[in-house]
């Protein structure tokens, strides 16, 4: 959709001044408008837009999350100058360094799981937005964060208090943007649109390194070039300011995407698959449907809708589903238009015609339930599909045990890599530490991510995003296993081989299970339970992504900075090994848990389709092999 047809849409579904909802569809039945504007939806060309207002807030996530790899080394120079390592440079103790990371970790969360849920009960519009305002909050709060007057107060206190406000906004975006995206998105282009989406992640952290790069380039004069911490007294306050200024500058920039994604994500409409299903306001969805993708007009003379051809269904015995629509009688007087916003009630005030139609699985016309504790527990329970919540939960668990572990212990991995003891007999200046820090960073992490996300908006076209996690998860093995068994004598002979397969490490994440976890929740869920199912599995994954801070805070626990240093550089490969085993779970997780997406012949499913869950998918796969033989 242009610009100009964004700009230019009703706001809400509804026109300036009176408006006439009944435009050559006199006449039409509710299911036949529910099939014209999914069928339209299914059929739209690539919607760009709704990619750029849920990418832009995803590259804010992203920039907050891991900027922390370039702020922390800085604010261990203002804050802590006398915490230092053997060789004299200031660094965040530990302790607060793993708060911080895990206080961001359980902020996010949390903000997963209760904005999942909101949007499911509230609506995606009205939860859209609000997230970037808690991002936009806690990243302003954390800029103004310090020790106050004479140590009145303790720094990282605030920080880890800010840091989880931010969290909040952060894990709110996931299942936000990844059901919107996908609810919007037309049946060929829905992998493709998330994977765009999702590309945002290691934009983020490509601009957080080139950012950080930049902005101490340009402090340069004012940040000591022959000291590895700034002077004491007054010949160092310079350095100190200079520094103090420069993590604040970093952790500041993100707000800015985050503010011009804020006038797009408050003008975005409700989902149209949302009306549909929970709203059941099919008259302000037929319009809307209309001024967002185009679709066709209403026949003014017949009142037939010249609707789409539909892809063919199966008709599976046993999984016919009934479904009650009502339809207005030629003779029914409408006393009220706002009946049409309200939710259907079991109390009905004007005479009903009810028929009872038997539909395949993932008929367009199919008015599937609404929320309850009882269809919850028939949904998941009786039909099976906590399977697929289980198989997505923990797959996304295994890959954020090793991903987060490698992401936010960048700085730690990136100096051992590049730094030799054996020719390195003094410390880095604080510029050279600081510059280092963020384009090493760059080369490994950033560099490699992009590849693997850019490659992956290719890959997704021709290859479903089960098949893609579930070799994505063996590649990520195999590196890890080679790179931690050869880690030691890499570090003393070949570190330039040790960056290869560092950066590998990180095509394969990106060009595999890092973005079909987020991909593959916002597709097999119903409406009703869509944000909540995506928000439960992100949750999880930033679960193992927590237990790996603490993991990594207790193995490489130490009595000194010395000894610290020389076990991480000695058992880090010990690490990875472990990671290892997580890629391995996480591909058996896949292969029995997660269901395929695309039918036999490489084409997504539609949401419809795979809203039915286990038996329905089952039985059209079982429908399939049977026409095969």
């Amino acid at each position: 959709m242009g610009l100009r047809k964004w700009l230019s849409r009703p706001m809400r579904g509804h026109h300036l001044g009176v408006e006439d909802l009944t435009r050559g569809d006199e006449g039409v039945p509710a299911t036949k408008r529910r099939r014209w504007a999914l069928q339209t939806i299914d059929s739209a060309p690539f919607q760009a837009w709704v990619v750029v207002v849920a990418g832009i807030g995803f590259l804010t996530d992203s920039f907050a999350l891991f900027c922390l790899n370039v702020v922390t080394p800085m604010i261990g120079y203002v804050y802590w100058p006398h915490n230092t390592e053997n060789d004299g440079t200031p660094q965040l103790p530990s302790s607060v360094k793993t708060a911080l990371m895990c206080s961001t970790l359980a902020g996010t969360m949390i903000g997963q799981i209760a904005f999942g849920i909101a949007a499911d009960r509230l609506g995606r519009r009205k939860m859209y937005g609000l997230e970037l305002v808690i991002v936009i909050a806690g990243t302003f709060l954390m800029m103004m964060s310090s020790n106050g007057e004479k140590n009145s107060m303790a720094v990282g206190g605030w920080l880890i208090a800010w840091r989880t406000i931010m969290g909040l906004g952060i894990g709110a975006d996931y299942p936000l943007s990844a059901v919107i995206t996908a609810e919007f998105a037309p049946r060929k282009h829905r992998a493709r649109m998330l994977s765009w989406v999702f590309f945002a992640q290691p934009i983020g952290q490509l601009l957080a390194n080139v950012l950080s790069l930049a902005v101490v380039e340009g402090f340069k004069s004012q940040i000591t070039s022959v000291y590895p911490a700034c002077p004491t007294g007054d010949e160092g306050l310079g350095c100190f300011k200079a520094i103090d200024r420069l993590w604040r500058l970093v952790v500041g920039i993100g707000m800015v995407p985050a503010m011009i994604a804020l006038a797009f994500r408050f003008t975005i409409p409700e989902s149209p698959r949302y009306k549909l299903d929970i709203l059941r306001n099919v008259h302000t969805v037929f319009e809307d449907t209309k001024d967002f993708f185009g679709g066709p007009e209403a026949d003014e003379e017949g009142g037939e809708l010249e609707t789409l051809p539909t892809s063919p269904t199966v008709n599976a015995p046993g999984l016919s589903r009934v479904s009650t629509s009502s339809e207005i009688a030629p003779d029914e007087v409408i006393g009220n238009d706002s009946e049409s916003e309200r939710r259907p009630s079991s109390i009905q005030h004007r005479p009903v015609s009810y028929q009872h139609i038997e539909l395949p699985p993932g008929d367009p016309s199919y008015v599937p339930p609404l929320a309850s504790w009882a269809d919850a527990k028939d949904f998941f329970i009786a039909q099976g599909n906590w399977q697929y919540l289980l198989g997505t939960s923990l797959s996304w668990l295994f890959l954020d045990f090793a991903f987060y572990g490698l992401g936010l212990s960048s700085p730690e991995i990136v100096r051992h890599i590049w730094q030799n003891p054996q020719s390195d007999n003094s410390a880095s200046s604080v510029f050279d530490s600081l510059r280092d820090n963020s384009l090493h960073t760059l080369i490994m992490v950033s560099i490699g991510a992009v590849i693997g996300g850019a490659a992956m908006i290719k890959v997704i076209r021709y290859a479903s995003p089960k098949v893609i996690q579930f070799w994505g998860f063996l590649v990520l093995f195999l590196l890890f296993i080679v790179t931690g068994s050869a880690w030691t004598k890499l570090l003393d002979s070949s570190r330039s081989g040790l960056i290869v397969l560092y950066v590998l490490s990180q095509v394969a994440f990106n060009l595999g299970p890092n973005v079909t976890t987020f991909i593959i929740p916002a597709e097999i869920f119903p409406t009703r339970y869509r944000c909540t199912a995506h928000g439960i599995s992100a949750a999880s994954g930033k679960l193992g992504s927590w237990l790996v801070q603490v993991f990594l805070a207790y193995a490489f626990k130490s009595s000194n900075q010395e000894e610290r240093y020389d076990w991480e550089r000695q058992n880090f490969g010990h690490v990875l090994q472990v990671m290892s085993a997580f890629m391995v779970a996480g591909a058996v997780v896949t292969h029995f848990l997660v269901p395929e997406t695309r039918d036999h012949d490489g084409k997504s499913r539609t949401l419809e389709v795979l809203a039915g869950g286990k038996q329905v998918i089952d039985e059209l796969n079982k429908h399939r092999a049977q026409e095969e033989d």
